[in-house]
């Protein structure tokens, strides 16, 4: 089953071999913004997303990083 890990951590990550790695914002907000506009970050929000599915449908044979595009 793939796994992606959304995290700050993530060289972290790639040094204990996690195959589909997504880089997070924050440590106390990984998955977001709170500081933005509601819209700006409902927008961060969907863009680390958006990177995690596609980790998932991306086959890898080693740690691999999936940067967070911009949209």
């Amino acid at each position: 089953m793939p796994v992606a890990v959304v995290t700050t951590m993530f060289p972290l990550a790639k040094q204990l071999g996690v195959s589909r790695i997504v880089p997070a914002r924050r440590i106390t907000h990984p998955c977001g913004d709170p500081s933005l506009p509601a819209e700006a970050d409902r927008a961060v929000r969907r863009r680390i997303v958006m990177a995690a599915l596609k980790a998932l449908r991306t086959p890898v044979a080693e740690p691999t990083t999936f940067p967070v595009g911009q949209e």
